[in-house]
């Protein structure tokens, strides 16, 4: 039989007796029908990809095995990539199995809290999914590098690694891996505390996984929900939704799963004071971290179980868990458990030459005795030595290990700010040559003006030129602001409505009631929605207040779901003629309205009150 395909069975073998009665039916058919490929493939292809696929069905029971059948695919794959004379495709399969292996093991690595070697994986992996066109592996990767970057505190990195997941996607209509995506986008608003876009893309993800029954992405997307709400200090509801989550990971025996979930609940539950069910869930929580080895599991039950300890106020207990998180910090795994095991070696082998000695004594072999001793002692402080070394080097390559992390986060960091900064500098500049260009096409068109005598023509004209100012007013204050890419619609949009006002000086008091959030919208939603603001308000300086002195011009915006806002405008004039037909107007500035409002997908109504208003509903657009 091929050595190579024996391998996989012995690994299965070694861990029967820690996980294999802890699979369900269906994984061990799963197994058993990989297994019999591995002992019957006659082509290498097969071969390889039968590895890869147990290493995906091993993942939930024994991570560890993962990496070791990845590691024997790669083995199996190497020779044949190197062979020119295999077709093209077969090197395409190779090349896609390959990749497949690279980006399993980069993903256990995450698991491990490895995050140099998950990231070095991973990138491997991309460049040879790039390389073959892999649209559906490219995105994988694109999302688990995303999840790595969301771990490490750099949102705005995240969010452009799943951007460019999401489009790879789309184009794929994979339901799957598109609430894989809405999934992760829904935690990076969660940790940017805007608990509302995070639960609604948290719902999105939700409702893709149950049109595909997809349980695992289920179980996951149930408990983010039950974080949303607990966030919210909805414990009631929470606890629901960790439940329920809970009882999937059961059935589908997802151990990292089971991990994450029994710490939720741990909180949740401490934080009610339901001692007992905290304790438990830490407890169990505790144990498959460490049934696994994942660190990130380890050190967040330790940190539950400590302060559940000390409410108790078992000091000893809540110590022991507060150094267990503090080791799991710093990456240094059982250190004190290696420590004890040297210990009773060495304890174990001075008991045993005592012993020895007592013999010697008996046969008054004074010198031998004398000649052990000193040996023994050697031996214990050559040992005690060595094992002094082995734990200096292991803290040593973790701190090493830190401090690499550290640099590349920083290189990466910088990387990031350097292209938002040219970013930033080159919108800004687009923007202020913008409104150069439109001043000028406004002093154009005033000097043409000045050639007509015809007074309809002649204010036709001063219209023209009053909407190309609007909007090189916009530019203007879009070059201004600081951040290009959101921009605050209340500090935006009251200098242009004052100045506005201002510039009519039509001899009527005017009064704004100007009702604007502090929300930021990009300049996709800020440039129509700004111009239809200008013809509203415009036309109500020219018509609305005839024959009075004192008027009162109204804006107000509000939003009404996560992404659709409300904005009632309008005047306290003099209404508008009863026969005139708003839907249907041909006037330039009516047209302009109804352009506007369809390119923000919007909708907008005259509202049957005094004076002149309208509720228009539209949508904040993305760049």
């Amino acid at each position: 039989m091929n050595l190579l395909k024996i391998i996989p069975l012995v690994l299965l073998f070694m861990s029967k007796s820690v996980c294999f009665g802890q699979f369900s039916d269906f994984h061990k058919m799963k197994i058993d029908s990989i297994s019999q490929i591995i002992n019957t493939a006659t082509h290498d292809t097969s071969l390889a990809k039968a590895y890869l696929d147990l290493s995906d069905a091993m993942y939930m029971t024994n991570i560890d095995t993962v990496i070791k059948l990845c590691e024997q695919s790669i083995i199996v794959l190497k020779p044949h990539l190197i062979n020119n004379s295999i077709t093209k495709k077969e090197r395409l399969s190779y090349l896609r199995t390959l990749a497949g292996a690279l980006n399993n093991i980069g993903f256990i690595y995450d698991d491990k809290g490895e995050i140099v070697k998950a990231l070095d994986y991973y990138h491997k992996s991309l460049k040879i999914r790039e390389k073959i066109d892999d649209k559906q592996g490219i995105a994988e990767t694109f999302n688990n590098i995303g999840i790595i970057y969301i771990n490490q505190g750099d949102l705005d990195r995240a969010l452009d690694y799943y951007q460019k997941s999401l489009a790879v996607k789309e184009t794929l209509n994979d339901k799957k891996s598109l609430a894989t995506t809405l999934n992760n986008i829904g935690a990076i608003y969660r940790n940017k505390q805007n608990i509302g876009l995070a639960l609604f893309y948290y719902n999105q993800s939700l409702e893709l996984r149950q049109s595909i029954n997809d349980k695992a992405g289920i179980a996951i997307s149930l408990s983010n929900i039950g974080t949303i709400y607990k966030a919210e200090n909805k414990l009631d509801t929470a606890l629901h939704f960790y439940q329920e989550s809970l009882k999937i990971r059961e059935e589908i025996n997802d151990k990292p799963g089971l991990i994450k979930i029994h710490s939720n609940i741990s909180d949740l539950e401490f934080e009610s004071r339901n001692i007992e069910s905290a304790k438990m869930h830490g407890l169990l929580s505790l144990h498959l971290a460490q049934e696994l080895g994942l660190i990130e599991g380890i050190k967040n039950a330790a940190r539950f179980l400590s302060e559940i300890y000390k409410y108790e106020k078992k000091w000893e207990q809540a110590f022991n868990m507060q150094e267990l998180y503090h080791q799991m910090k710093d990456s240094i795994r059982n250190t004190s458990t290696e420590l004890n095991a040297l210990k009773q070696q060495s304890q174990y082998d001075l008991e045993r030459a005592a012993k020895e000695n007592e013999l010697l004594v008996k046969e008054n072999d004074i010198q031998q005795l004398k000649t052990l001793r000193n040996r023994i002692t050697a031996i214990f402080f050559i040992v005690a030595f060595i094992f002094t070394l082995i734990i200096i080097l292991y803290i040593y390559r973790g701190y090493r290990k830190k401090v690499v992390i550290n640099e590349l986060l920083e290189v990466q960091k910088n990387e990031a700010q350097r292209k938002n900064e040219e970013k930033n500098m080159m919108l800004k500049e687009i923007h202020h040559r913008v409104k150069n260009s439109l001043q000028v096409v406004s002093s154009l068109i005033r000097l043409q003006a000045n050639e007509v005598d015809d007074e309809r023509i002649g204010k036709m004209f001063e219209e023209t030129q009053n909407r190309v100012l609007s909007i090189a007013r916009l530019h203007e204050q879009m070059y201004n602001s600081e951040n290009l890419k959101e921009i605050n619609i209340k500090t935006h949009f009251t200098p242009l409505i004052k100045d506005l006002v201002k510039d009519y000086n039509m001899g009527v008091k005017i009064n704004l009631n100007i009702d604007l959030p502090d929300v930021e919208m990009s300049s996709k939603t800020l440039i129509p929605l700004g111009l239809i603001i200008n013809e509203m308000i415009s036309n109500s300086l020219k018509y609305a207040f005839v024959g009075k002195t004192e008027g009162v011009i109204t804006i107000e915006i509000k939003p009404i779901s996560a992404v659709m806002f409300e904005m009632i405008i309008g005047d306290n004039g003099v209404g508008m003629p009863k026969d005139f037909d708003f839907e249907n107007s041909t006037s330039l500035g009516t047209q302009l309205i109804h352009i506007f409002t369809e390119q923000l997908n919007g909708t907008i109504k005259r509202l049957e009150q005094g004076g002149t208003f309208f509720k228009i509903e539209f949508e904040k657009m993305e760049d």
